[in-house]
């Protein structure tokens, strides 16, 4: 059970109601509502690297999924697990993804490259000499700023998830 109330969504600032509206009625949003301009900072910058970013959509739901799995937020990997599969990702990546990581052989030699950099990020701070530039020789600069945002966005969605108690909406079969 979440740690304080859901927001009703009414009565919001009109440039928090305006941003929330393009999202759908979850429980992330409904605590966000909560958060005011902090909120509203934070949903600008998920669509910029959601939606207006470089990466490969299959790409950045594998990184999605893996740091959701290491920062253990069942509420991210609900909706994710969910959001890849229905974009045609295999259920083994998923799995694979979630519960092994760069290790395993269901990855190609970019997709390891990507895990890996993304795993060093949340396990040690920051990737390695060797991951950064196994993964900058598939990546811009550019790609790899948005990848490093993108795993440090999820980072700190999870731990909000977390720290709030979040309940599942239940997305995944």
């Amino acid at each position: 059970m979440a740690r304080i109330a859901y927001n009703d969504m009414t009565n919001l600032p009109p440039d928090l109601a305006e941003e929330l509206a393009k999202r759908p009625n979850f429980n992330l949003y409904r605590m966000l509502a909560n958060g005011g301009s902090a909120a509203l900072g934070y949903l600008r910058m998920g669509s910029a690297l959601r939606f207006d970013a470089l990466l490969d959509p299959v790409a950045r739901e594998l990184l999605i999924l893996r740091t959701g799995s290491l920062c253990e937020a069942a509420y991210e990997l609900d909706h994710h697990q969910s959001m890849a599969a229905d974009m045609g990702i295999s259920d083994d990546k998923i799995r694979a993804a979630v519960d092994v990581g760069a290790t395993s052989p269901v990855f190609d030699e970019f997709e390891t490259a990507l895990l890996r950099f993304v795993e060093e990020v949340v396990v040690d701070g920051k990737a390695s000499e060797a991951a950064f530039a196994e993964l900058a020789g598939f990546y811009s600069n550019e790609e790899l700023i948005e990848t490093t945002l993108l795993t440090g966005f999820y980072m700190l969605t999870s731990r909000f998830l977390q720290t709030f108690d979040m309940d599942l909406d239940g997305l995944s079969a």
